[in-house]
């Protein structure tokens, strides 16, 4: 990977770790990017649904999809923007206000304008960018391995079925945070990335261990030290 991409990937970190939002004006009035909860992700799965979006032109050049989308389905790309711009749950259910920020972009942002902001907001999932970059795929493969060559013949594993037991359910048991907070305040893709990241510790057996050609040395990681954090990131650039 080239240096200037790990940048933009350590950029995109320290953006997600903030929820920085972007922002753009239309008209003297300036608005904001910003970042994506659970439940506005579901609101907005069905709109990009519509626009028939073809992710092989997406991945070589996401501006001329863009622009297609801009000139034949300006409505929906407008809406979409405004729900973009929303950032709370009473705000995204009040459909006279998104209608009425939706009809605003309408009227005053031309076709390229629209297209070069639905750029930034085609691209807003970066989390499995980011797991990879952050080396977490390496180490859910590295606990794969580990629970193959664990005897769990007599361990039952029942729900995990949607996002209900995957991710909000397991958030709420985790870190004791309402329903309410996990659906619509903390971004999805922090709450994804950590509960990717979290730490989970497996007993092995020396035998176990041999299988599946594992040792116990464990660096941790003091989550406190901003320089320590620094450095883990800066190392994951060699993997």
């Amino acid at each position: 990977m080239e240096e200037k991409d790990i940048n933009d990937l350590d950029m995109d970190i320290a953006d997600a770790i903030t929820d920085k939002p972007h922002g753009f004006t239309v008209r003297n009035r300036h608005f904001y990017l910003y970042p994506v909860t659970i439940g506005k992700m579901f609101i907005l799965s069905r709109l990009m649904q519509s626009l028939q979006l073809r992710e092989d032109i997406i991945s070589a050049n996401p501006y001329v999809e863009a622009i297609r989308c801009a000139r034949e389905r300006r409505e929906t790309c407008c809406r979409i923007l405004a729900y973009h711009t929303i950032r709370t749950k009473a705000k995204i259910h009040d459909y006279e206000f998104v209608t009425a920020r939706k009809n605003f972009f309408i009227e005053n942002i031309d076709d390229e304008s629209l297209a070069t902001i639905l750029v930034m907001v085609l691209s807003w999932d970066k989390t499995s960018v980011l797991i990879r970059h952050l080396g977490i795929e390496e180490e859910h493969e590295k606990m794969r391995k580990a629970m193959e060559a664990k005897d769990n013949s007599n361990n039952l594993t029942f729900g995990g079925k949607s996002i209900y037991g995957t991710l909000i359910d397991q958030a709420c048991e985790r870190y004791g945070w309402t329903y309410e907070y996990v659906v619509w305040e903390i971004s999805y893709i922090n709450l994804k990335i950590m509960l990717a990241d979290s730490q989970k510790q497996v007993y092995m057996t020396d035998e176990e261990l041999k299988k599946c050609h594992m040792h116990t040395n464990v660096r941790y990681l003091n989550g406190d030290d901003p320089e320590a954090v620094r450095e883990y990131i800066r190392s994951t650039r060699n993997r």
